[in-house]
């Protein structure tokens, strides 16, 4: 099962750096270039330039955004910018966030978990990944020898134990780092350097299996890049620092964890399949239809979204097509997927509506290949409605497909069986931030060995 030691992090150095806000950003794959545009101009040692460069026309193997990233990285360090702790100590976060006017908070744990194939199920996945988006973070890796965003996974504490004696070694200590991100959510992080806790915490989570929420890409990159470090260099130490990941933990009972659903935006989709749409449809879907009649926009819209989300349980998967002047709700028809796929899909992926969405509206009925499944072009992805609807209103994609969140129990359930969902089924929102902690996977002044002895002697 996954093991977890303290590390000695490189965070910015608040005397450089007064206000987190104008350098941290959420993860690569969230940020539009509108918005990385934002970051760049917002401050020089903005953590967009470390993560998603710009590209320039007279890019080079030897001068590119990868390249630059890393002077960049190494030049902050130089200039004191970016420091490393001293000891190897656990990051302890909170961030304070809103969902519909409801006020959150969300515990978390930012360490270092060694890195373990996923046939071993002490780290378990559940969602397949995008080649190309793997392919660019291990550039990135190899240039930089570094962890800018940490993985987000998922840890069972029914009792509450790992997260109450977190929560017992920071009572009363004010944070380390206290700000408000771009979003106005409030962000606290305090490091914990005491052992004892250290010991508790990693013999507790020793037996425990976690569950990737988001990161597949970047830990899938961390396999990656110690397989081509060994290739070159035979066999690692056990205490490597190429054998260990950056995570940030959350439990799955922390009452402050949300999960958004990913809607789909196709482009490209061919003019018949657009028009015959509907008619293919009522094949595998009982479809209602929603008609703009004298209602205000946004009222329609809340409609449309109220009757999917009544249709949680049974599948129900909004559809906004361009050119029609309709809205549609697909319920997917009682024992279609078991008819269909009982023989090539397992039963708890029949259940999923992003599978539903894969394989009856997708692939059946639209015709999209294996390929065009694969292509970041063709299938975009947004967790929120308002950005779906006005895609397809101003003709940046064709249809818009609107889900319901996957549930936490379908994730923990596909995850124990070994499957695997489909490519962006979930969001757990928010984001972890880039920029709070990042890992230096080459250069430990001192390695996370000790620490490592500690947790697995006890």
């Amino acid at each position: 099962m996954a093991r977890i030691v303290p590390f000695r992090g490189i965070l910015y150095n608040p005397k450089k750096i007064a206000d987190l806000k104008e350098v941290i950003t959420p993860p690569y794959d969230i940020i539009s270039e509108k918005e990385q545009q934002e970051y760049l101009e917002r401050h020089p040692q903005n953590m967009i330039r470390l993560i998603l460069g710009k590209e320039c026309p007279q890019d080079t193997e030897y001068d590119n955004r990868y390249t630059r990233a890393a002077e960049f990285f190494h030049g902050w360090l130089e200039q004191g910018i970016l420091i490393q702790d001293t000891e190897p100590v656990f990051y302890v976060t909170e961030i304070d966030y809103s969902v519909e006017g409801v006020l959150h908070t969300r515990f978390g744990l930012i360490v270092l978990v060694e890195l373990e194939d996923f046939e071993k199920e002490g780290i378990r996945p559940h969602e397949k990944t995008f080649s190309t988006t793997k392919a660019d973070r291990l550039r990135l890796m190899e240039a930089c020898k570094a962890n800018f965003s940490p993985v987000f996974s998922l840890f069972s504490d029914p009792g509450e134990e790992i997260a109450g004696t977190l929560r017992a070694g920071i009572e009363g200590i004010a944070p380390d780092f206290e700000f408000d991100d771009p979003m106005g959510y409030r962000h606290r992080l305090w490091r914990v350097s005491d052992r004892k806790i250290h010991t508790k915490i990693g013999k507790g989570l020793a037996g425990k299996p976690l569950y990737i929420a988001d990161g597949h890409h970047r830990y899938e990159t961390a396999l990656n890049y110690r397989a081509r470090i060994m290739s070159k260099h035979g066999p690692l130490a056990p205490d490597d620092p190429c054998n260990f990941v950056m995570m940030y933990l959350s439990s799955m009972n922390e009452a402050g964890l949300t999960i958004r659903p990913v809607h789909r935006l196709l482009c490209d989709v061919p003019g018949e399949a657009m028009d015959g749409f509907v008619a293919k449809a009522r094949a595998s879907f009982d479809v209602e239809t929603l008609r703009f009649e004298g209602l205000d926009r946004k009222g329609f819209e809340a409609a449309f979204l109220a009757k999917i989300r009544a249709g949680a349980k049974v599948a129900a998967i909004g559809a906004v097509v361009g050119g029609h002047s309709a809205f549609y709700i697909l319920r997917v028809k009682e024992g279609i997927m078991d008819r269909l796929f009982e023989g090539e899909i397992p039963a708890p992926l029949r259940k999923l509506d992003v599978t539903v969405a894969t394989k009856l509206v997708l692939q059946q009925i639209l015709g999209f290949s294996g390929a065009a499944l694969d292509d970041e072009q063709r299938i975009l992805y947004t967790s929120r409605h308002e950005r779906a609807f006005e895609a397809v209103n101003v003709g940046e994609c064709d249809i818009a497909l609107i889900l319901n969140p996957t549930r936490l129990g379908q994730i923990q359930e596909v995850s124990d069986a070994g499957l695997i969902m489909p490519r962006k089924s979930t969001y757990f929102y928010p984001k972890v931030m880039t920029g709070l902690v990042i890992n230096k996977i080459d250069g430990f002044v001192k390695s996370p060995t000790s620490a490592l002895r500690c947790i697995l002697r006890h």
